[in-house]
């Protein structure tokens, strides 16, 4: 921690002076003055950045004194510049001075400045709310089996029989699920159109390909069958010109295909798994399906008492901590799309989405984060839960792969307030690791049905 120390007093430097006022429950007001050293050194940066923009009169492009231009532009010309400069470390150093740890970016007001007396900065700075946790001993989730039951095994094997099917042709008639081999012509005011004409055209019944009403009136033909199909197009149709209106196709059934299922026998089982008999195959199953069951149980359990914990929870969460979570979320994304060799605005444009509907859709798990983090703040706070430097440790090295001097030097220059983060997370899991310990099953619980995805990238 020696390098993080070091950065914390260089930081002294930074600011003359920092007033902090409340001014809401969770917002403060910090009063920023960066002296005039400082802030000279923010100006010189800034005509040195810049300089080579301004065109003066006898002096070649970017050769123009300091003076010379303030003289010109406005003694002001560089102040903008020079706050952009001294901001970041004058923040910082003030979020040290009064150990604030803020949940988003700040409002930042700039105040009075000059190369005499230095910069005033306003900074409005978001804060975690004051939580108060109830009773969380003794929260109650699902009681639940996760040994895999005969249904369970069935339902496997019949997922795995079809997906071992094959399609053959068939002579009896079309059913819906069957994959029918169409010629079909299209005729709106008896004239044909556009895109209304196939030829050898694969057509699975049902699949809603074709336009509403096509595949029903196929169902029921064999292959050598000529019908007529007559359809509406609906009103929201991606065609603004046939939206609404009718149409008849001529249509002939060359070819019906349904799907030819084995028979589940040992047979079966050996061809489809490392198994020779039927019954060695499905004790495998029951094995694979109460592990994963199980899995699923543990975590359904723990998101039904995150939700009863966060019901005992007093907090008035300000929006600010919503849009910091997503924004960590929109991040956490981006890098995701970026190592799969496509950067985020290419996947919006191909997915024709955005970062406004992107949150949109992230909205609701971002307030189940925030608040169930809170809650388990407040859990550790009163249980007086506490993260040992081997606890630290441990954490990083999963994380980073690293052992040994390489993992100390990797904590020794790791920043303070991602420390902060890290050690937080320690405490909410061990938090969670106690209330879990102290919850009971019970049979009048029940687990929340999943709502169906809705359209969003993926998270």
């Amino acid at each position: 921690m020696a390098s993080a120390k070091k950065e914390k007093k260089n930081k002294v430097d930074f600011i003359s002076g920092c007033e902090m006022e409340k001014v809401e429950d969770c917002k403060l007001k910090l009063t920023i003055t960066v002296g005039p050293e400082r802030f000279r050194e923010g100006l010189q940066h800034a005509y040195n950045r810049t300089k080579g923009y301004f065109n003066m009169p006898g002096f070649r492009k970017g050769k123009a004194p300091r003076k010379m231009i303030e003289q010109m532009y406005g003694r002001d010309v560089f102040y903008e510049d020079a706050l952009n400069y001294v901001l970041p470390d004058a923040y910082e150093a003030s979020l040290d001075k009064h150990e604030i740890e803020p949940v988003y970016r700040p409002e930042i007001e700039p105040g009075e400045m000059s190369e005499k007396d230095g910069a005033v900065i306003i900074a409005m700075v978001f804060i975690r709310p004051e939580v108060e946790v109830g009773e969380y001993n003794g929260l109650k989730y699902p009681n639940a089996e996760s040994d895999a039951t005969e249904e369970d095994i069935e339902k496997a094997l019949k997922a795995e029989q079809e997906k071992n099917s094959r399609q053959v042709s068939v002579s009896r008639p079309a059913e819906m699920g069957d994959v029918v081999t169409i010629n079909f012509k299209g005729f709106m005011d008896g004239e044909p159109f556009e895109g209304g004409a196939g030829e050898d055209h694969d057509l699975t019944l049902g699949s809603g390909q074709f336009i509403p009403g096509f595949e029903e009136q196929v169902v029921g033909h064999v292959p050598g069958d000529d019908l007529t199909v007559e359809v509406t197009f609906p009103e929201d149709y991606h065609h603004a010109d046939y939206s609404g209106k009718s149409a008849t196709f001529e249509v002939e059934v060359l070819d019906v295909k349904a799907n030819e299922l084995p028979e589940i026998d040992d047979e079966f089982a050996e061809d489809v798994s490392e198994f020779d008999t039927l019954a060695e195959f499905k004790e495998d199953l029951a094995k694979r399906i109460t592990e994963s069951k199980t899995a699923n149980l543990e975590n359904n359990k723990r998101s039904h008492i995150m939700k009863k914990l966060v019901e005992v929870t007093k907090m008035e969460v300000p929006e600010e901590m919503y849009l910091g979570r997503l924004d960590d979320m929109m991040n956490d994304f981006t890098h995701q799309i970026q190592m799969r060799g496509m950067d985020i605005e290419s996947y919006m444009r191909f997915t024709q989405t955005s970062e406004v509907s992107l949150k949109a859709s992230w909205r609701k798990q971002a307030e189940i984060d925030v608040t169930g983090m809170l809650a388990l703040e407040a859990v550790a706070k009163k249980e007086e839960i506490t993260v040992s430097e081997e606890d630290f440790q441990k954490r990083v090295a999963e994380a980073s792969q690293k052992e040994g001097d390489e993992l100390q030097e990797l904590i020794e220059e790791m920043h303070p307030h991602r420390r902060k983060e890290l050690e937080r997370s320690i405490k909410c899991e061990k938090a969670l690791d106690l209330v879990m310990e102290k919850a009971v099953a019970s049979d009048d619980e029940k687990f929340e049905e999943p709502e169906a995805d809705e359209e969003q990238g993926e998270n």
